[in-house]
């Protein structure tokens, strides 16, 4: 009888094995929705305008691009920081979400209320440019950005304060508000893009709960003693 089939999986490769089946999981569908949805709702004549008057108050602060894009390490953060069962309930709901989300993107596709400004300066103006011809403004409400950044936030932020971590869990719910509040100041999104994405995740975070964690196995001399 070989090892494998006395002793259990080790926690750090169950871990491993459950961090990438979610991240192919969330990859798949994200490829599978986001770029049809937007190609389909270019292609439509109506589109909807989920613009509010504050909207036109948010400037275009071109520096907050740096933490836009901090979101791709942000979500990364579960590597080092939730267990197996956190990081399955974190999948389930990231690909239930990036499903939903895709619905609406297809039903009711969106145009941008902000009129797309290319930053003068360097090298502002590169990345914006860049991010303009490659993204087109229509998959905005809920902004699946805000979905992945608060649901991982939430998850980390609840595993991290169980442990008594105060401190790390403060910094990571800033750094995350920070990246949400980003995606409006480069005028990526909306005000109702971020609230729409924030109460889908509090709802998914209610519906989607991480597993009990189950009881250590006796292990073979255990047994016999």
């Amino acid at each position: 009888m070989s090892l494998s089939r006395i002793l259990p999986p080790s926690p750090a490769a169950a871990k491993s094995r459950g961090l990438l089946f979610w991240t192919l999981c969330t990859l798949l569908v994200f490829y599978a929705i986001y770029p049809a949805a937007n190609w389909l709702a270019a292609q439509r004549a109506e589109r909807h305008d989920f613009v509010t008057p504050w909207d036109a108050l948010i400037p275009l602060v071109p520096e907050f691009i740096w933490v836009y894009f901090s979101f791709f390490v942000f979500i990364a953060l579960p590597v080092w920081l939730l267990d197996k069962s956190a990081i399955d309930a974190l999948g389930r709901r990231q690909v239930l979400a990036t499903i939903l989300c895709g619905l609406v993107f297809a039903f009711f596709p969106a145009n941008l209320g902000f009129e797309r400004v290319i930053p003068e300066d360097q090298p502002y103006r590169s990345i914006f440019t860049l991010m303009f011809a490659v993204d087109r403004p229509h998959n905005l409400l809920p902004s699946l950005h805000i979905v992945y950044t608060l649901a991982t936030g939430w998850a980390v932020v609840a595993s991290q304060w169980r442990l008594g971590r105060r401190g790390l869990s403060l910094l990571i719910a800033l750094w995350g508000l920070a990246i949400c509040a980003s995606t409006m100041l480069v005028h990526q999104h909306h005000i109702l893009d971020v609230v729409t994405a924030a109460l889908l995740v509090a709802l998914l975070a209610v519906l989607i709960r991480p597993a009990a964690a189950a009881a250590p196995i006796p292990s073979a001399a255990a047994g016999i003693l």
